[in-house]
């Protein structure tokens, strides 16, 4: 091989790979903020007309207040693949173990990688890297999907089978590098998120110009945990890249038994404005 070619060659990908990165770890971060939200399930589905957006937003965050300590330890194993289609043409697998123990956040040890040994150093890792720091309890809330963070609009209601579920547009309310703007799916019986699709809020670089992702949660147990994450990557003068991170082998090694709050319960004569969640009934020993 001639070595200044393949100077030349790691020189031409070096920065909009780095670039291509803090792009790709943005959408990873913003998937993982959404799990924790995503836990339970009320005995009972919504009755009376739709919800306002607050009583969603109030019904997710409670749920999740109620519900976060109960997953206190779980592990999973997770697949990485990026192709990169551009100037380059790369690829890389990764596959990665995942402990998560409350409320110090996760761990991450690497199984097996194969494929472009500098997607694998300077993408992967630093993904896995993002994701690890933004778990410790302080930088969560910082990316949690909740009031404190973000602006609610209540955009539609789709029903699929037996579950509802319901849309809203989601706005950050400052461009902060791990918050998003896109829209939300949130189950009408466990008020979890159950799907996520946005663009990162703020630009990652100048290099790139357009980061799409769409996250998926499955039901593990009494839990919503990650299914899948696709993102879709601009890079400016490079090309494109497409990442996919399929979750499996899920294993709730630890949870506690809490109890659901009651379902909102709603009048059908009760109008949008006039209305409120009913407080959770006191729970039966």
């Amino acid at each position: 091989m001639n070595l200044w070619h393949g100077a030349e060659t790691r020189s031409l990908v070096m920065r909009p790979a780095m670039m291509l990165a803090v792009g790709l770890e943005i959408a990873t971060v913003l998937f993982s903020a959404g799990i924790k939200l995503n836990a339970g399930e009320s005995s009972a589905a919504t009755v009376g007309p739709p919800l306002t957006t607050s009583q969603v937003v109030s019904r997710m965050v409670e749920m999740n207040g109620r519900r976060e300590k109960a997953l206190q330890g779980y592990t999973s194993v997770r697949t990485y693949h990026l192709e990169l289609h551009g100037i380059l043409k790369l690829h890389a697998d990764m596959e990665v173990k995942m402990t998560y123990r409350y409320p110090s956040g996760k761990d991450f040890t690497i199984l097996s990688e194969s494929g472009s040994a500098y997607i694998c150093n300077h993408v992967l890792k630093r993904l896995i890297k993002a994701e690890n720091n933004a778990s410790h309890p302080g930088e969560n809330r910082q990316v949690a999907i909740t009031p404190e963070n973000y602006d609610f609009e209540l955009a539609g209601f789709e029903q699929h089978g037996n579950d509802g579920y319901f849309i809203l547009n989601v706005t950050p309310k400052v461009n902060r590098k791990y918050l998003f703007k896109g829209r939300i799916w949130v189950n009408d019986r466990s008020f979890a998120i159950t799907r996520i699709e946005g663009q990162p809020a703020k630009p990652p670089s100048w290099w790139t110009t357009k980061v799409d992702f769409v996250a998926q949660y499955r039901r593990v147990g009494d839990f919503w945990l990650p299914a899948s994450n696709k993102s879709v990557t601009s890079v400016r003068f490079f090309g494109h890249s497409f990442l996919t991170i399929k979750y499996q082998d899920y294993d709730l090694a630890k949870t506690l038994n809490v109890k659901t709050m009651a379902p909102v319960k709603l009048l059908s004569s009760e109008s949008a404005a006039s209305r409120v969640l009913v407080p959770p009934s006191p729970a039966n020993e």
